[in-house]
C-alpha cells in the first residue's frame, strides 16, 4: 500500500518534468531563508538570490537525469549553477501551500532549497470527499469535487450538483460563488450538503497528504478530505 501511494505521488509531481526535460515551456520555483526565486523558460535559467546578483544562463543547458530528478548544470561568470528539479511534493516554509517539485540550486558555494512547479496541477481531477469536518460522509451520498485547468470546480454536493470558480494565490485556494441545482432529499443528506456547501465556501488552502488524500482547509478550521477518483 505504501509504494503504490508513493508511486502515485512521484508521477502527480512529475508533470514538469517532460516539458523540461527539452527546455521547452516554462517552470518556477521560490524558497525562504534566505528568499530566492528562479525561472526556467523562452530558453534561459534566471536565478535571483535576496543577496547577491541575478544570474542568467542562455540558452539552457541540456539536463541529465539523477534517479527521478532533472538537474541543469552550467557556469556563469565563472560560477557553477547547479538546478534540481525533483518530482517531490513541497510544502511552502512560510505558507505551507503545496507545489508537485522539490528544487535545489547550488551556486556560489551555498545551497538553496525551496518548491517548484504549479500547484494547481496537484488539484485538477476527480476528488470524492471522506470525512466532512472530521466526520466520515453518508456512504450512499458522497460528495465529489472536480478542479478543472480553467479555474472551475464542479461536482456532487450530496444532493444536488454544484458548479462555480476557485483562484490560487500566494495566500491559499479560495472558492467564489457557487451555484446548484435545486432538488430535495432527506433530511440529513441536504444537511450533509449544507455543511459541505459551507467548509468549501470559506476554503483558504489546500494539501496533499502522503496518502495521496486531498485536504481543505476553511477560515473556521473545518476540513473536507477526499481521495482521488481514477
Amino acid at each position: 500500500m505504501f509504494i503504490h501511494c508513493a508511486a502515485a505521488l512521484i508521477l502527480l509531481a512529475a508533470v514538469v518534468a517532460p516539458a523540461l526535460a527539452n527546455g521547452v515551456g516554462s517552470f518556477r520555483a521560490q524558497g525562504n531563508e534566505p528568499f530566492w526565486s528562479l525561472g526556467l523558460g523562452e530558453g534561459e535559467i534566471i536565478f535571483r538570490p535576496m543577496d547577491g546578483a541575478e544570474v542568467r544562463v542562455k540558452p539552457i543547458p541540456q539536463p541529465r537525469q539523477d534517479g527521478g530528478a532533472t538537474v541543469y548544470e552550467a557556469t556563469s561568470d565563472g560560477t557553477d549553477l547547479t538546478v534540481t528539479i525533483s518530482p517531490v511534493l513541497c510544502s511552502d516554509t512560510m505558507s505551507g501551500k503545496p507545489f508537485p517539485n522539490t528544487v535545489t540550486v547550488a551556486h556560489g558555494g551555498k545551497t538553496f532549497s525551496g518548491c517548484g512547479g504549479e500547484p494547481a496541477s496537484l488539484l485538477l481531477g476527480e476528488w470524492a470527499v471522506t470525512e466532512l469536518a472530521g466526520k466520515p460522509v453518508i456512504a450512499d451520498s458522497v460528495p465529489t469535487l472536480k478542479f478543472g485547468d480553467a479555474g472551475k470546480i464542479s461536482g456532487k454536493a450530496s444532493c444536488n450538483r454544484y458548479f462555480g470558480g476557485y483562484t490560487l494565490s500566494g495566500e491559499g485556494l479560495a472558492v467564489g460563488e457557487l451555484g446548484s441545482t435545486k432538488m430535495l432529499c432527506e433530511p440529513k443528506v441536504m444537511d450533509q450538503e449544507q455543511a459541505f456547501l459551507a467548509v468549501l465556501k470559506a476554503t483558504t488552502g489546500f494539501a496533499i497528504g502522503a496518502d495521496g488524500h486531498l485536504t481543505l482547509r476553511s477560515s473556521d478550521g473545518q476540513t473536507i478530505v477526499a481521495r482521488p477518483l481514477k
